[in-house]
């Protein structure tokens, strides 16, 4: 059983390097190919609907910030010293801080600002 696949898969190998020796060769001439070639783009990269105009403000947090599902809602996690994306959303609380809705490994969340 053995030799038969040997014999076999000696075969196939032979076969595959007639088959790639065999093959036309190539004819006419050698150009210089390393001036890149012209790109010719038909539609623009960046569509205009999808630019943005006002992007949203970072937070910068220094020390460890909770974050929570809901303003004054359940805490979710923490967030340490790091510059983070909001969404834009905000609500301001009476006693002078606020709470703003920013993006996290879990999704989007709050976190409050004083």
């Amino acid at each position: 059983m053995k030799k038969t696949l040997s014999i076999t898969a000696a075969l196939a190998l032979t076969l595959s390097l007639t088959a790639v020796a065999s093959a036309d060769p190539i004819s006419g001439t050698v150009s210089d190919t390393t001036a890149p070639a012209p790109i010719s783009v038909e539609e623009p990269i960046i569509k205009p609907e999808e630019v943005v105009l006002v992007p949203t403000p970072m937070i910068e947090l220094t020390e460890r910030t909770y974050f929570y599902n809901a303003p004054n809602g359940q805490k979710l996690g923490a967030l340490g010293a790091q510059k983070i994306d909001t969404t834009g959303n905000r609500q301001d609380v009476v006693f002078g801080g606020e709470w703003v809705e920013v993006y996290t490994w879990l999704g989007k969340a709050w976190i409050y600002v004083e």
